[in-house]
């Protein structure tokens, strides 16, 4: 069990890259609106619902899907917001895994699947996350054909890239990459709001509260997952070696 005072400690330390302020903070409607509409400038978010820390699985033997944060517009499309502050060389491939989290619950049986809804999948890294040379801060990716035609699977990720060149980006999202560098926020105003949000979780009863139950969350969760790991390992590892392998990896 981990201590109360490390948690604690946690939270003294915890900026935007923290995983659970990350989440309290972009839990937030107003910011999650205002930084959707930053990202995807042409889309309406007037009206959006956030559900953060989505646990969506289909089955039990199925890998267990927790999206940092994830919201609906009020036309049913759906989108998740990563954080991922370690390059693990497979965003590809969990853009392609939320993708199919968010679609498996979006039909029910015998519904057409032109009811589809678009899903939006955004990567907020510190780096480059794809083995290219590409260093632009924003990049949209769709399906696509060796001829150039779109697919219009309705499947979009997108990858905010705060190391890369920030020509063209509006200030509000420069703001936010600031913070993803861990840096002040001094450009537009969304990055200020979210820096005078985190002061406010750690200075308020309620605030800290919330922070030491979510990290709770989060470390049990890991637990469990790792004791499902090694549920399926060979039963001469013991569960402790496996639990500590899982969190170094």
């Amino acid at each position: 069990m981990v201590s109360k005072q490390k948690i604690r400690r946690k939270l003294a330390q915890a900026d935007f890259t923290d995983d659970v302020m990350f989440e309290l903070v972009m839990s937030q409607l107003e910011i999650c609106r205002k930084f959707l509409k930053a990202v995807l400038p042409q889309l309406d978010f007037t009206k959006i619902k956030v559900v953060d820390q989505s646990h969506l699985k289909t089955d039990y033997l199925s890998k267990a899907g927790r999206l940092d944060i994830h919201c609906t517009d009020a036309y049913g499309n759906q989108f998740d917001i990563e954080l991922q502050m370690t390059n693990e060389h497979n965003v590809a491939q969990r853009a392609k895994y939320y993708h199919a989290l968010m679609t498996n619950h979006m039909l029910t049986a015998g519904e057409n699947y032109q009811s589809l809804k678009e899903t939006y999948v955004i990567f907020l890294c510190p780096f480059n996350p794809l083995i290219t040379e590409q260093q632009r801060a924003v990049g949209h990716y769709q399906m696509i054909s060796e001829e150039g035609d779109y697919l219009n699977d309705g499947t979009h990720t997108l990858i905010l890239n705060a190391s890369g060149d920030w020509e063209g980006v509006s200030d509000e999202l420069k703001g936010i990459f600031q913070l993803v560098l861990r840096q002040p926020a001094s450009f537009g105003q969304l990055g200020a709001q979210i820096m005078d949000k985190i002061d406010e979780i750690k200075h308020s009863k309620t605030g800290g509260r919330k922070y030491m139950e979510l990290t709770g969350v989060f470390w049990q969760d890991a637990r469990e997952a790792g004791i499902k790991i090694g549920e399926r390992c060979d039963k001469s590892v013991a569960p402790q070696a496996v639990w500590g392998a899982f969190l170094v990896g």
